[in-house]
């Protein structure tokens, strides 16, 4: 290892339909990086992100995982949203040894011993808000997704908690990226006439702005929500108030969370990125991952892969959330699910939080799909 740096990969995009979303990862990444070299890095060496943006092309983050990998000679790799992204780069973490510090909801079924799962899989994030929603609003859901693997495995879960439940699905739709909020409509216009209890929405990057003004313009005056597991303040931010208010979002994490750590967090990011800015939850899983990351090379005296991964799996982090833990039996984090609806203002009010930290459950094998409201 280099003795004057510790390098860190960072793979996310800055262009391209995930671009609001990715750029919220590398906002988190660059506020841990700061925070750690302040305090003199890692034993004095400075952490240097080696940021490599893919464009939003699946090709291109396999490509340039390898690149990192083999010529940037970083060992770990934080990066990826998408799962068609993030399918491309394990197996190259795997061939090469490296580690991939993975930050984003997605649908579980997955294991690598190489990747530390950051982000909620199915049972941190589908059961409460299918749960919160029987009881709240009802069981006639309408889906609508962009057209990705992580949309349909979700909607396929969805489905069957709701079969097993007495519930109902009125509509699903999926719609391409780069989907303009007039063709929106019309898919919303169907799924709003069959008068769902409300919309769960998998949509997801840039399009999830498109949504939600279209969303504004069909049902006037509110009444049915939009449900997701991906609208953060990052996208609140770039909607109208009247299209943002009232929505809700299951995650792990709101800026506006009442917390010993987040004031500080929150105050780092506003200082660094706007006071009108909120930090969303794809901001502060990166945070935690590039601390968890710093303390395991600090810890082991070397970035290697062999080194750090055993460390890694057994790091807890005071993160902005509460403590940060990984599951020793599958690599994925203990999370808190959390349900946000969005105000006027872009942020959340929390309107229901888990007693406790959830066991990730990435094959969903405790689960019968019978949810009781």
């Amino acid at each position: 290892m280099d003795r004057g740096t510790v390098k860190l990969g960072v793979l996310f995009s800055q262009t391209g339909p995930m671009a609001v979303t990715e750029k919220a990862h590398i906002e988190g990444v660059l506020i841990a990086c700061d925070e750690i070299n302040r305090k003199g890095g890692i034993d004095g060496r400075p952490l240097e992100p080696v940021i490599a943006d893919p464009a939003g092309e699946d090709r291109r983050y396999e490509e340039l995982a390898t690149d990192l990998l083999l010529r940037q000679r970083v060992s770990a790799i934080v990066g990826c949203c998408l799962s068609t992204s993030r399918k491309r780069v394990v197996p190259v973490v795997e061939r090469y040894n490296g580690v991939l510090l993975y930050p984003s909801v997605y649908e579980g079924f997955e294991y690598s011993p190489n990747v530390l799962y950051g982000g909620a899989v199915p049972n941190q994030v589908i059961v409460p808000l299918l749960e919160y929603l029987f009881t709240h609003r009802g069981k006639d859901i309408g889906l609508i997704g962009s057209d990705t693997l992580y949309a349909r495995e979700i909607n396929r879960l969805v489905k069957e908690f709701l079969a097993e439940s007495g519930g109902k699905i009125v509509g699903e739709i999926y719609l391409p990226f780069a989907t303009t909020r007039d063709r929106f409509r019309p898919s919303l216009e169907h799924l709003v006439a069959r008068q769902p209890h409300a919309i769960i929405s998998t949509v997801v990057g840039e399009d999830t702005v498109s949504l939600y003004e279209a969303f504004s313009m069909v049902q006037k005056g509110g009444g049915v929500p939009i449900a997701s597991l991906t609208t953060t303040e990052s996208e609140l931010s770039r909607m109208s108030p009247g299209a943002r208010a009232g929505h809700l979002s299951a995650l792990t994490y709101f800026g506006s969370l009442d917390a010993p750590q987040n004031p500080e967090f929150v105050a780092a990011y506003q200082k660094r990125y706007g006071q009108d800015k909120m930090p969303g939850v794809y901001t502060e899983v990166c945070y935690v991952l590039v601390h968890m990351f710093a303390d395991a090379v600090r810890q082991a005296g070397d970035s290697d892969s062999d080194c750090i991964l055993p460390i890694l799996s057994g790091t807890v982090f005071k993160g902005p959330s509460g403590d940060k833990a990984i599951d020793l039996d599958n690599n994925h984090f203990l999370l808190r699910p959390m349900i946000g609806q969005a105000s006027e203002r872009g942020d959340f009010e929390i309107v229901w939080k888990s007693p406790g930290v959830v066991r990730p459950d990435p094959y969903l094998v405790s689960y019968d799909r019978s949810l009781v409201a």
